[in-house]
């Protein structure tokens, strides 16, 4: 019996021992260790971006310093369905709405109701011909865009869309395609309660935007270039510009599509929109 008792007790003592000097130290340094920091990853430069031109594009590598979206037609077909705003990085989606005087684009409805439910800043804009009435094309454009309120206070202001393509027939002298393209603004302007943006071109821009008249209104350029400089604005805009189509052949979801960059960040877009809301002039 007290072989059995001194027995258990050296065992009790020996694990005694065992757990102060080895186990409890043990824990101890396992518990208190500190998991070393995972080294920092150095941001990969996106190859699509390009680096800061001479004065007018803020550095397209400083975060939060421009805006991309996408501008889209029935030629790019179902790309709506397919976008994911938080993986695509895309804030803003301009789509055609309408031509002339009775054409509506076939996707343009279903697009914007794909892009309110995504919660995407939308557009929509008009491709002008001049051979057709400025005021019967704006008052088609305005209906279309202000049904089932695709035009909000929310969303990009109305585009006109000039290209060369737009006034390459019989548009009468240079002051009757002027003046047709300042009535298709003014008309717009009046019936939506917003100030139109001008889409065009060097060229174009040029030849029939070069007055004031015309520089008054916002500049999305199309200047398919790795740098946007001054010689790729038209002169009445000097270096001022709101939005640039940098790309034509954009590969997204396996499609091209043309590629957008507005001139600041997200909350500089969200303030520009308010500013073109026309302001009512208050009676005295």
């Amino acid at each position: 019996m007290l072989k059995n008792l001194v027995l258990v007790l050296a065992l009790w003592f020996l694990i005694e021992w065992a757990y102060k000097e080895k186990i409890k130290p043990f824990l101890k340094a396992e518990l208190t260790t500190e998991v070393p920091a995972a080294p920092k990853k150095t941001p990969v430069k996106d190859s699509t971006v390009v680096s800061k031109p001479l004065s007018l594009v803020k550095n397209l590598l400083t975060k939060d310093s421009v805006t991309y979206g996408l501008d889209i037609s029935h030629y790019q077909g179902d790309l709506i369905s397919t976008l994911n705003k938080r993986k695509d990085s895309l804030y803003f989606v301009i789509c055609k709405a309408t031509e002339g005087t009775s054409y509506i684009d076939p996707t343009y409805q279903n697009n914007c109701t794909l892009l309110k439910e995504k919660h995407v800043i939308r557009g929509a804009y008009h491709f002008y011909l001049c051979e057709y009435d400025p005021i019967d094309q704006a008052q088609h454009f305005a209906k279309v865009i202000m049904e089932n309120q695709f035009l909000n206070i929310g969303h990009l202001p109305p585009v006109m869309d000039i290209e060369n393509s737009s006034m390459d027939t019989d548009c009468g002298n240079l002051q009757t395609a002027q003046k047709n393209i300042l009535l298709f603004l003014e008309e717009v302007e009046k019936i939506t309660g917003r100030i139109p943006m001008i889409y065009t071109n060097k060229s174009t821009g040029d030849k029939y935007l070069n007055t004031n008249d015309f520089a008054k209104y916002h500049l999305w350029i199309a200047a398919y270039t790795q740098d946007l400089t001054v010689s790729n604005i038209p002169s009445a805009w000097d270096k001022d510009w709101t939005i640039w189509q940098r790309s034509d052949s954009y590969s997204f979801q396996e499609t091209d599509f043309d590629f957008d960059i507005f001139n600041g960040n997200r909350l500089e877009l969200r303030k520009f929109i308010r500013n073109t809301i026309v302001k009512k002039k208050t009676s005295n």
